[in-house]
């Protein structure tokens, strides 16, 4: 069974699913044909969901994941997930891409949604899931509405399961030793950044070794800057990525680095060392999702952390709540073309976004923000700082994600996260805004 993506990349998506029933060349086609109870249940037996996403760590939030993906496997269902975590972001990618062009891609995929799966709509190699809600409205009800990254017309081609807004965490004890209050502004906190570096303590342990770190950084001080409306304005080339308002941006992320903001070489560490940088005392500031609230227990931060907006600036703070935040990731199905596989897969994507999958997921990390509405466990324990967490995201007006997810090239996401890493070298602002456009299609 064979799909061809449009632009010339084949699929070949049978080859994502084993069946352990055709040790002599019999096909899934072969069995679907077989009416007997015992070839149907033979079938069923042999699906493997063969799921692809970034949640491998030793972090709450993959624990649980793959806690669930071993219970589901218990289940006399007739269907086994078989994981594969890459858990750094562009690796992941840089996979899946491969995974796609080579015909071996998975059944369930975790993605951003947006353009980064443009060409996969495109190539009609996705399943739509309209279908299936249709038949569980109970399902799609349950979800906020967070649906407009995966839908094209009348088609959804994914549902989301992570609901973030990035937020910045803070060492209280380092802030307090140093007379530092708590960073409203942009202003403030370039204050307490060279407060922290004239003390000899790091303010940010940069880890841009992997890539996305001053890509999100970019994006919130463009939301915090220019409003929600930047990312279209430059999906549209109304503004382009050499034009001052950009140039500015690039300035304020090399100047921090120069100045010492974000430790001795970013280039050197990836996200992993910056997290144990931060969660180890070693710096005062990190800016992470909401998810990584649940990282921070048993730590030596632990009871020392405390966490706000991310700042703004003090002369536009009518964006002030603009945020990067939303739907984050979400899971999209392979089209196999054959019904009992989808079926199959659709049911694995539903009971890892199910109310009871989220209820788990909240008591198993004492809180968190969700994409599904559920009654929370009574035994669940929130934490002081997930309350807080909680009236951030309320108070937030405007979510946007990276702003690459809206632009028409559906390169540019990666592409202007490596140009941005020549400020961490000896590149110029003007240097990174060429390199990017330099990148764009001749349209």
């Amino acid at each position: 069974m064979r799909k061809t993506l449009k632009k010339g990349i084949a699929c070949t998506l049978g080859a994502a699913m084993i069946l352990t029933l055709t040790a002599c060349g019999g096909g899934a086609s072969e069995n679907a044909d077989n009416g007997s109870e015992k070839g149907n249940e033979s079938k069923k037996e042999a699906i493997e969901i063969r799921l692809s996403s970034r949640w491998g760590g030793e972090e709450t939030l993959s624990q649980y994941f793959n806690q669930k993906i071993d219970e589901f496997n218990e289940l006399d269902n007739g269907i086994t997930i078989v994981a594969d975590n890459v858990t750094d972001e562009q690796q992941y990618f840089d996979k899946l891409s491969s995974q796609f062009g080579a015909g071996t891609q998975p059944n369930v995929f975790i993605n951003y949604g947006g353009t980064s799966i443009k060409d996969y709509i495109d190539g009609e190699v996705l399943l739509d899931l309209e279908p299936y809600f249709e038949e569980d409205q109970g399902w799609k009800d349950a979800f906020l509405p967070l649906f407009d990254n995966w839908q094209e017309g009348d088609a959804t081609y994914g549902v989301p399961v992570m609901l973030y807004q990035i937020l910045l965490y803070y060492n209280t004890e380092i802030l307090s030793a140093n007379k530092i209050e708590e960073p409203k502004t942009i202003e403030d906190l370039e204050a307490a950044c060279d407060t922290l570096v004239a003390a000899g303590i790091t303010p940010f342990q940069l880890g841009e070794s992997s890539n996305f770190r001053a890509g999100h950084l970019l994006n919130n001080l463009c939301y915090k800057a220019y409003g929600g409306d930047i990312a279209a304005k430059l999906a549209d080339r109304e503004i382009n990525y050499d034009s001052k308002e950009m140039l500015d941006m690039y300035t304020i992320i090399q100047g921090w680095n120069q100045k010492g903001y974000f430790g001795s070489n970013p280039l050197s560490v990836d996200n992993n060392g910056e997290k144990a940088a931060f969660l180890s005392g070693e710096s005062a500031f990190r800016y992470d999702g909401a998810w990584f609230v649940g990282e921070i227990a048993g730590t030596e931060v632990d009871g020392k952390a405390d966490v706000t907006a991310f700042p703004y600036f003090a002369e536009k703070d009518e964006y002030k709540n603009c945020v990067q935040g939303g739907s984050g990731q979400g899971f999209s199905v392979t089209d196999s073309g054959d019904e009992a596989i989808n079926d199959a897969a659709v049911e694995v994507v539903k009971y890892l976004t199910s109310e009871d999958y989220y209820a788990g997921l909240e008591k198993a990390s004492n809180g968190g923000i969700y994409p599904v509405k559920f009654e929370s466990d009574p035994e669940t324990e929130i934490d002081d700082m997930t309350v807080k967490i909680k009236e951030i995201v309320e108070g937030a007006e405007v979510f946007h994600g990276d702003m690459q997810e809206v632009d028409p090239e559906t390169h540019m996401l990666n592409t202007v996260r490596t140009a941005l890493q020549g400020l961490f070298l000896d590149g110029t602002p003007e240097n990174c805004g060429a390199e990017i456009i330099s990148q764009e299609e001749v349209k």
